[in-house]
């Protein structure tokens, strides 16, 4: 019983390692040769996973050459244009100025009404507010809408909002995060300062984020 259950536990991490060293884009942003990896990857873990005759060297041997070769291709990818092309294709526009382009659609095999469904998904309810609409490498599809239906921003209303930034948790149900502290150039006193002011201590905080430009959000512990 041991022995399944050690083998489960180093091809499970074996695994998560290699994931980790691909990056750390969603399963729908894939490119094409990074979901071959990923798919021949838990191929080959769950051989000597479930066949304890198999050495456990048979998986974790071709498990590092396919992330090894994942790693250099990426390397040549980045340093070649025509090559990053070759591997994981590019961009195709489908949606011109309010107009399908049939023919790419027939030459991608796309339906109309996966293309009317993804839209929908982006909260636009008609082809006809497109300017272009493209089909990434990764197979998603971005749209540029055109301007009459394009969300009003401040500068168009000539407007200057407050600024924010990126908000880090500073503290975690009642424990500060050093991490955090440290991105924002912070030290215990400042958090334990603000908290005071507002007749809280550190332990009665279940969540706490704030950003560099001073805007946080603090949630109190529920009461027991």
């Amino acid at each position: 019983m041991a022995v399944p259950l050690l083998r489960t536990l180093i091809l499970y991490f074996a695994v998560i390692a290699a994931v980790r060293l691909m990056g750390k884009r969603q399963i729908g942003e894939l490119d094409p040769s990074e979901l071959v990896i990923t798919i021949l990857v838990s191929d080959l873990a769950a051989v000597p996973m479930q066949d304890l005759g198999i050495p456990m060297f048979a998986g974790l041997v071709p498990i590092a050459t396919l992330i090894v070769l994942e790693i250099l291709l990426s390397w040549i990818a980045l340093k070649s244009r025509t090559f990053r092309r070759l591997l994981n294709g590019q961009p195709a526009i489908i949606i011109r100025g309010g107009q399908l382009d049939i023919p790419k659609l027939r030459e991608m095999r796309l339906t109309t009404d996966e293309i009317i469904e993804t839209l929908r998904k982006q909260n636009v309810s008609s082809v006809s507010d497109v300017k272009y609409g493209v089909i990434e490498p990764d197979g998603t599809l971005s749209v540029i809408l055109k301007q009459p239906q394009q969300p009003v921003t401040a500068e168009m209303l000539g407007i200057t909002p407050k600024d924010t930034g990126l908000p880090l948790v500073v503290v975690s149900d009642g424990k500060l995060v050093r991490r955090s502290l440290r991105l924002l150039q912070l030290d215990p006193k400042d958090i334990e300062n603000r908290l005071r002011n507002q007749s809280l201590a550190v332990s009665d905080v279940f969540l706490m984020t704030l950003d560099d430009c001073g805007n946080s959000f603090i949630q109190r512990k529920e009461k027991r």
